[in-house]
């Protein structure tokens, strides 16, 4: 699932350089918006902090590791945690994107602003993407988890049911 994360990024470069056809730290510029960053941030990190969340959220980062084992109900709550993070992430970028068109239309007048302006508005949107994208392995991975779980919670169940129709034959 490390590798996911890591192509997720790679492919997020390559399709940046491939559309401009050069990498230039010029064009990364273009993308590098902190305010519209923080705003995402400032909409999703509080919530993790609440009750005991973080600590879920940081043991869905730990389920990528193969050698990592935990409860069904410890996976559960770091899936439900993930979930709850994505839609987050992505309210907040909506929520960001409609405020800030909702300013460029009351500042229409000024034509000179409206590239800019309407290039951080869609920026902030991207990076509401580019997070979201981050987080499907780890949800992914923990329904994986869920899931081999239950299934050798079944096979167990299985092979003692069997055994008990042998004896009684």
């Amino acid at each position: 699932m490390i590798m996911e994360i890591i192509s997720i990024m790679v492919g997020i470069i390559l399709l940046v350089t491939y559309g401009y056809g050069e990498i230039s730290p010029r064009w990364f510029l273009f993308l590098m918006d902190m305010p519209s960053l923080i705003i995402i941030l400032i909409f999703t990190v509080p919530v993790l902090f609440r009750g005991g969340v973080w600590k879920d959220f940081k043991r869905a980062w730990r389920l990528l590791r193969k050698d990592y084992n935990c409860h069904l109900s410890e996976i559960r709550r770091s899936l439900d945690v993930v979930e709850m993070l994505q839609k987050q992430v992505l309210y907040a970028g909506v929520i960001s994107l409609l405020l800030t068109l909702i300013l460029i239309l009351g500042m229409l007048s000024d034509l000179a602003s409206l590239g800019p302006n309407l290039s951080v508005a869609i920026l902030t949107m991207l990076y509401a993407m580019i997070i979201e994208m981050l987080l499907l392995p780890l949800q992914l991975e923990a329904k994986r988890r869920i899931i081999d779980y239950m299934e050798v919670g079944t096979d167990a169940e299985g092979t003692e049911i069997s055994a008990t129709e042998e004896g009684q034959v």
